[in-house]
């Protein structure tokens, strides 16, 4: 049987790199006008911080965390591709039906989708950029509340959030999805050296909550996507959680730019995935015009302020 061709996420075309080139230069030039309002409103989004009160003083202490400045983790995750890296991980664990059984009868994404939101992105950054007690600290919080995600399928299988094989598959549908975006959006997109120490550092993640044997290169989290494979299909479930990513009704006035972000989404997907789905391949205009969105936000936002105050934190202070 002749070796399967492991799927390797794209990088930008040469249109998709110019148009996102441009739009970094307008987005640093709007930068001193639209930062503040930019940075303010996402806040509120990721934080539901409106006192728009001073950032607390951060030490330096040499605590670096699970990854540090050198890591390619922190280079990934404070990149504003993630915006399109979440959108496309929620598409790609929706397919997995016991997994999204869980989602649906415990989680609160239609009512509160902000709320949800904003405790996966504190989730995310504690353990990127927290220190080593922060990230444990977030580990096991998710573990307890995994603890209480038991039930059944609409058709009568049981789940459980905290068995080995859902957590495998939440692990390696997220990190695939972060990766993919940072690949086709990211400033700096990972070389196919720096994916497999990607997968390598954000294993210890996995481990944490609970995967006894997460992948540790990308050919291994490509193989365990396959793996998983013949569990996944689009039950209704899955398709109301299309229906709400695709439809989504917050914040008004940014929709556009939110429909632009979901619709690139869907080119982080395997093929395979989006064949499941049932939906076409974005054109190379609409992927151009997302990675402009993501360059042009990311000139205008900067590095995320927890990026920064881990980065001044990692620092040796001084004898």
């Amino acid at each position: 049987m002749a070796s399967r061709t492991p799927w390797i996420p794209s990088t930008p075309t040469s249109a998709e790199a110019v148009l996102g080139l441009a739009a970094g230069i307008a987005g640093r030039a709007a930068a001193p006008l639209a930062q503040g309002a930019v940075k303010g409103g996402m806040a509120r989004l990721f934080r539901g911080d409106r006192s728009g009160g001073p950032v607390p003083e951060v030490r330096s202490t040499g605590e670096a965390g699970w990854f540090g400045p050198a890591s390619t983790t922190w280079r990934v995750h404070g990149d504003t591709s993630m915006f399109v890296g979440g959108i496309a991980a929620l598409m790609l664990q929706a397919l997995h039906p016991r997994a999204m059984a869980g989602v649906a009868d415990h989680s609160d994404f239609r009512t509160d989708p902000l709320g949800r939101l904003r405790r996966t992105s504190a989730f995310i950054g504690a353990t990127a950029y927290g220190t080593a007690e922060d990230a444990q600290r977030a580990c096991a919080m998710v573990r307890r509340a995994h603890a209480k995600v038991v039930g059944t399928t609409p058709d009568g299988r049981p789940y459980a959030a905290d068995e080995p094989e859902l957590l495998d598959w939440i692990h390696v549908a997220e990190f695939a999805a972060f990766a993919a975006a940072h690949r086709r959006y990211g400033a700096d997109p990972m070389t196919v050296t720096e994916l497999d120490r990607y997968v390598a550092e954000v294993a210890r993640v996995a481990v944490e909550l609970g995967d006894p044997a997460p992948p540790r290169s990308w050919s291994e989290l490509d193989a365990a996507l396959t793996r998983h494979r013949p569990q996944l299909a689009v039950g209704e479930q899955a398709r109301r959680a299309w229906r709400f990513l695709a439809e989504v009704r917050v914040l008004p006035p940014v929709l556009p730019a939110y429909q632009v972000l979901f619709v690139g989404a869907i080119a982080c997907l395997p093929p395979w995935a989006q064949r499941l789905w049932g939906v076409r391949s974005p054109s190379t205009i609409e992927i151009a015009a997302c990675r402009a969105l993501v360059r042009g936000l990311g000139a205008i936002m900067g590095e995320p302020p927890s990026l920064n105050a881990a980065r001044t934190r990692a620092l040796q202070p001084a004898a």
